[in-house]
């Protein structure tokens, strides 16, 4: 088996809008072989920025386009096609955007090897742990205390047992945070867990405060609430906690997440399959978490091939309570998978269809596609 073409799809909302939300371009790789199998693939990042990056032509030998390097190959020799992009792209890469690129990159060609052995990638992985995974609500602040209470009980009413909120007015006013909390818990009952994602750097007094002030009313985490790299401040914070401290969704390659458990401390950390390396570099990660008794928690804040990817992780990792589930009102929650995971009653079961089992929706796709951004790299 053969790579042929590497396909890039950039969808764009018709307008982008200033908010705390990454989902609103999206670069969709199609992997295609000389048997006809089509591995699918999501970067999560700047998407025409990625689409540059695959694109590229050879510029010298450790910054070449990524495109170029996969035609040819054999798509299931994923360790070794992993370290080629890594190597090729070291002098304008190692961190950051390239990586972004090689994660969907890398979930495409998980995806070829699950459909031509005739598994789930979950199997691939060594078989799952649990049957279903958890997903927690992902949702943003609507900047009104009440308005969010309200999108608190229809995320209740929908079946979850777990949401998260960030951005808006949460942590602007940390005292009125800490009020919102509370008033989260009476709406929401003991049996629902309840995670706090600041979105933004806040001072690093802030930070404890709402590291301590919540805790009475159960908050499961507190995400980002300190600048990603500022490794002294989480090392302070969760020496001062007693709420967990979660983060990891701007980091990429595994040796970041160790600076935060063994210098810092954190107890769960959030690598974004599709930003990471990849299902790969994130099993690498999940590894080390677990052998310091870590939680991962991943990010998942984008579309359905990283929802279908996700929990194909979640399911082989030891302790990965939850999948994150983006449950904004946003146009690409009805695609671009002509299939895509729905949890029910916050449940989605895992399928027993191969590779990551989601196709696209074509409708979708040429209603947000910029066709003229769209290309190919092949034979």
């Amino acid at each position: 088996m053969r790579i042929t073409e590497v396909e890039t799809i950039l969808l764009s909302l018709p307008e982008i809008r200033d908010v705390g939300d990454g989902c609103q371009d999206l670069l969709i790789l199609k992997i295609h072989t000389d048997v006809g199998i089509v591995g699918l693939g999501e970067v999560h990042t700047n998407a025409p920025a990625a689409k540059a990056i695959v694109e590229a032509p050879l510029m010298s030998v450790s910054a070449s386009g990524m495109g170029r390097l996969l035609v040819g190959e054999d798509p299931r020799d994923i360790n070794r096609l992993w370290d080629t992009l890594y190597a090729k792209t070291q002098s304008y890469g190692r961190r950051g955007l390239a990586i972004h690129v090689l994660s969907g990159i890398d979930i495409a060609l998980w995806d070829i090897l699950g459909k031509a052995t005739g598994m789930p990638v979950w199997r691939l992985l060594g078989g799952a742990r649990r049957s279903a995974v958890p997903v927690y609500a992902s949702d943003l602040d609507p900047g009104d205390p009440k308005a969010l209470l309200d999108v608190a009980a229809r995320h209740k009413a929908n079946g979850f047992r777990a949401m998260k909120f960030g951005w808006g007015c949460l942590g602007s006013d940390v005292r009125q945070t800490v009020q919102t909390v509370a008033a989260l818990r009476r709406e929401l009952g003991d049996e629902t867990d309840i995670m706090i994602d600041l979105g933004f750097a806040a001072p690093l007094e802030d930070a404890i405060y709402l590291g301590c002030a919540p805790a009475d009313h159960g908050v499961y985490f507190l995400e980002e609430p300190l600048g990603p790299d500022d490794l002294e401040g989480f090392a302070r914070l969760t020496a001062n906690s007693p709420t967990p401290i979660a983060t990891g969704e701007q980091e990429t390659m595994v040796r970041p997440y160790l600076d935060l458990v063994d210098r810092d401390g954190l107890r769960i950390v959030q690598p974004d399959v599709a930003r990471v390396g990849g299902i790969t570099e994130t099993l690498r990660i999940a590894a080390h978490a677990e052998a310091r008794g870590v939680r991962v928690v991943p990010h998942c804040w984008s579309a359905d091939i990283l929802i279908a990817a996700t929990p194909q992780v979640i399911a082989v990792v030891r302790d990965a309570p939850y999948l994150e589930f983006n449950a904004t009102d946003n146009p690409w929650r009805k695609g671009p998978a002509s299939n895509p995971f729905r949890p029910v009653d916050g449940l989605p079961e895992l399928r027993q269809t191969p590779g990551l089992g989601v196709d696209l929706d074509d409708g979708t796709i040429d209603r947000f596609r910029v066709k003229e951004a769209s290309t190919a790299l092949a034979v």
